[in-house]
């Protein structure tokens, strides 16, 4: 899908001279740049798609890839705009024609100052250095920060439900796993290979006290007699042989299948028919599911995690329900 670009400008009534100033650093400017970068631009008044401006602005600022503000002539709106942008955390470059002062709060920010004459459009200076701009952005993957507090959440990220870590370091390991458990409501599904953790003192601890508050809980191991469970596992990743798998995975059974009979509310079913392709931790808050790859270790292996709602937290829902009606 093409990258957008919402382009933050004064635009003033057609005809005048704030106009004419906005087209020309569209056209000559911004438009040839992101052209080459395969990159939509357009302003607000471009945007012909029937609907309320104000709102159209919003999902703008709020979704587009990037932004790029004139703040030549000083508008309020470009600074109102520029400020929801900064606040959402979007990647935006800042433009203002030579011999306008940048106000004290944006001052140290790095801009474009551009001017019209023939020679530098010619040679498409401006043009160049927005591209370069641009290009920094997708070096730092099309991410930014709030500017003005670097441990603010953005504008908007409740809508921006989807997160990728690289592997279990990066989610935040065993304590991480804790604090969902501690923060789901009424249920709590968890499913996986051999699920050691589960095990440990603190998980039982937490397991018994979730389901004694009237939580959901349910747990599902991959059985050692599911046929599936060799070609899951790589004896060459560090995990150690499918024997040594195996016998995990016994005392996992015992031991769950122990609590299970001891906790009212807690549920357990080993997993002897299917093929489980991730590990699901399911709230009524979020999805977290670790991706079951062959050819890395399960500490490496990368984590989707989804808020709700989200039509892939739906997904592996369907897939924890259709696991345990098989089983």
């Amino acid at each position: 899908m093409k990258k957008r670009c919402f382009v933050i400008s004064p635009i003033g009534p057609e005809g005048s001279e704030i106009r004419e100033h906005a087209d020309d650093v569209f056209d000559f400017i911004i438009k040839p740049a992101m052209d080459e970068l395969g990159i939509h631009a357009y302003r607000s008044d471009h945007d012909l798609v029937p609907g309320r401006i104000t709102e159209q602005m919003f999902g703008s600022l709020l979704n587009d890839d990037l932004c790029v503000a004139i703040l030549t002539y000083h508008n309020p709106n470009v600074y109102y705009e520029l400020a929801v942008a900064q606040s959402a955390a979007r990647p935006t470059v800042l433009m203002i024609e030579k011999g306008h002062s940048l106000p004290f709060d944006i001052a140290d920010i790095r801009t474009i100052e551009y001017n019209f004459r023939p020679r530098a459009l010619r040679d498409g200076v401006y043009v160049q250095q927005l591209i370069g701009h641009v290009r920094s952005i997708e070096q730092n993957g099309w991410r930014a920060e709030v500017p003005f507090g670097r441990s603010l959440s953005p504008l908007g990220a409740a809508a921006q439900k989807f997160q990728l870590y690289d592997d279990v370091r990066a989610f935040g390991g065993e304590e991480r796993w804790l604090d969902l458990l501690a923060d789901s409501g009424p249920r709590f599904w968890t499913a996986g290979i051999s699920m050691m953790r589960l095990t440990g003192r603190r998980f039982r601890v937490a397991f018994t006290e979730k389901a004694r508050s009237g939580c959901d809980v349910r747990i599902m191991v991959m059985a050692r007699d599911n046929p599936a469970l060799s070609e899951l596992i790589n004896e060459s990743d560090g995990i150690g042989s499918l024997a040594r798998v195996a016998d995990l995975i016994t005392g996992v059974e015992r031991d769950l299948n122990a609590l299970s009979q001891s906790t009212e509310g807690l549920l357990f079913k080993p997993i002897r028919k299917g093929c489980l392709h991730q590990q699901l931790i399911l709230t009524d808050r979020v999805a977290a599911a670790r991706l079951h790859c062959y050819s890395r270790a399960t500490s490496e292996a990368p984590i989707l995690f989804v808020e709700r709602p989200h039509r892939l937290a739906d997904t592996f829902d369907a897939e924890f329900e259709a696991f345990w009606r098989l089983n």
